[in-house]
């Protein structure tokens, strides 16, 4: 555009009148993305004419100061395009001066130019300091020494970009966390519970100074939550108080819970059913999400569905040998085929999807669970015996109200009217019951 440069003739033959209207029209032309911007350019070379020698700086000062000249609203992009303008002409100052001996006339004149916009109040100060090199500014009057200036920036930036927060180890090790678990261990064992060991009404109380202790001692939120959870997993009916949960963010929960389950991938020791029993509850609870524990669970389940067809493949090829002859080499060795079943029982033991759904099944917790068999397509879950087991007692309950009034019971017993089905505990000891009844009916009636 036409403000890429300022001709020499606009200069000789200056006018306030003729400057302003040249600044206005600059600023009112729209910016393309592709070239410099116009104001910016004009000031440039404005700029670099005073530092000719071919401008007066106080021509140039006294159009960005006049109002009716220039529109004030300007004045801020006047001001920081100037601050980058006078950054620009310094290094080419200095560059020119290192390649040529000259006279310093040059960086004399922009001086000038600089003193004379900040008298004006035209160029902040601090935009200054913030763009211009020490040296320069040193050299300008905005500072004492460039050199004081110069480590003061540097340990402002290095205290406020980089110094790292490092937490205090020993306060946090010998007081902080000795704290936290003191107030886990108080914390009511069951939603019933409205009381702890140092006599807190309500369970509140404690997860109020839990979020107090991270404040106080600046406790690392993620080895907190890895604490609760640990608390969480010794007396399971604590998951109840879903506050203590939601003090952390839920997005950190699902990669904390993951990473116990992680902690057990490819150990000889399988994972404690306690934390399947955690994480089922936090599932119920809704406080994850069952696609975000299962990116952390091994194996995934394309794995799980291979070693499934694998085992299956396994099971076949056994059932096809039975009642077969074998001949020589053919027959395989019993120490084979035990090592392949106790290989294929510790593989069952150790697969986690499956004990996260035996947890969800045991919990009642039919949405998370139906999700997860839904994912499982073509693995029969069925078959891993805890799954089994807790598909079995789910159907046990929901069939015992009906087949309770024909069962044998009912039958020995039918003075005794029949209620719904008890817990399992209750069931097991009922025939005990039953039988001790009949026999002391038994003997009323010899006696009689």
């Amino acid at each position: 555009t036409r403000w890429h440069t300022m001709s020499q003739s606009l200069l000789d033959n200056w006018s306030e009148e003729g400057c302003a209207a040249a600044i206005s029209e600059a600023a009112a032309s729209p910016a393309d993305p592709s070239a410099p911007n116009p104001l910016k350019v004009v000031l440039h070379d404005l700029s670099s004419a005073v530092v000719r020698g071919a401008l007066e700086p106080e021509r140039l000062v006294t159009v960005l100061s006049d109002v009716a000249l220039v529109d004030r609203a300007l004045l801020p992009r006047v001001q920081s395009d100037l601050a980058d303008i006078f950054w620009f002409l310094g290094l080419r100052i200095e560059a020119e001066k290192s390649d040529e001996d000259g006279d310093g006339a040059p960086k004399q004149q922009l001086l000038a130019l600089v003193a004379a916009l900040l008298q004006a109040e035209l160029v902040a100060p601090e935009l200054l300091k913030a763009r211009l090199d020490p040296e320069m500014l040193q050299e300008a009057g905005l500072v004492a020494s460039h050199a004081d200036f110069h480590r003061a920036q540097v340990r402002l930036n290095t205290r406020a970009l980089y110094t790292q927060q490092k937490y205090n180890l020993l306060r946090e090790g010998s007081e902080g966390y000795s704290k936290l678990v003191t107030e886990l261990a108080e914390l009511p064992a069951g939603p019933r519970d409205g009381t702890s060991t140092r006599g807190c009404t309500r369970a509140a109380e404690v997860v109020a100074n839990v979020q107090s202790l991270i404040g106080y001692f600046d406790l690392d939120p993620n080895r907190v939550l890895d604490l609760v959870l640990e608390a969480l997993e010794a007396v399971p009916s604590r998951a109840s108080h879903r506050s203590l949960v939601e003090l952390f963010n839920p997005q950190y929960l699902p990669h904390v819970l993951g990473f116990k389950f992680q902690f057990y991938k490819g150990e000889a020791e399988a994972t404690p059913l306690s934390l399947y029993a955690l994480c089922g509850l936090l599932l119920k609870q809704g406080a994850v999400e069952l696609e975000q524990v299962l990116p952390h669970l091994e194996p995934s389940l394309p794995k799980l569905r291979e070693m499934h067809a694998a085992d299956v493949a396994r099971q076949v090829a056994a059932a096809k040998r039975i009642g077969s002859v074998l001949f020589g080499d053919a027959k395989p060795a019993p120490a084979e085929e035990a090592e392949a079943e106790a290989e294929a029982d510790g593989g069952a033991a150790r697969m986690q999807p499956l004990g996260v759904l035996s947890a969800l099944l045991q919990l009642r917790e039919w949405g998370s669970a139906s999700r997860l068999m839904e994912l499982l397509d073509g693995v029969d879950v069925a078959s891993y015996p805890p799954v089994g087991a807790a598909l079995c007692r789910i159907v046990d309950f929901l069939t015992k109200p009906a087949y309770a009034t024909v069962s044998v019971g009912a039958r020995l017993l039918p003075s005794k009217e029949v209620q719904k089905p008890p817990a399992p505990a209750a069931a097991e000891a009922r025939p005990a019951e039953g039988g001790g009844s009949g026999g002391g009916s038994g003997g009323g009636t010899t006696a009689g």
